[in-house]
């Protein structure tokens, strides 16, 4: 991290201490299977992932439909839900891998919500 400069640090380390703080709560109170999201400039990505550590099922909001990312996300969220259903899961933990719960993350758990998923 030494060749970025203060502002890149201070970020960087915000993310990750969140990242550390919400893997820890989640991943102490173990009980149900937890989704695990990955964001990147264009998509977002989910990991439905066991107390085993084996990954359950997965969604992209690459081919959802939607004019928006939001939209996108939204509708990805949704598929992950029916897709959840079909293995007869209906609640699990949501770990926002230490992205804040605003836009496309917020959005992606609305549509796993109306999908019938407990969060």
């Amino acid at each position: 991290m030494s060749y970025l400069g203060n502002k890149a640090k201070s970020v960087l380390r915000r993310y990750l201490r969140r990242k550390h703080r919400i893997n820890t709560t989640v991943k102490t109170n173990a009980t149900l299977p937890r989704v695990v999201m990955a964001k990147s400039n264009l998509y977002v990505q989910a990991q439905v992932v066991a107390l085993d550590g084996k990954t359950i099922a997965t969604a992209r909001d690459k081919k959802a439909s939607g004019k928006t990312k939001t939209e996108r996300a939204f509708n990805a969220g949704k598929d992950l839900a029916t897709s959840l259903q079909g293995l007869s899961i209906s609640a699990i933990a949501f770990d926002r891998n230490g992205y804040l719960y605003h836009g496309r993350i917020k959005a992606f758990a609305d549509g796993l919500r109306e999908g019938g998923i407990s969060l």
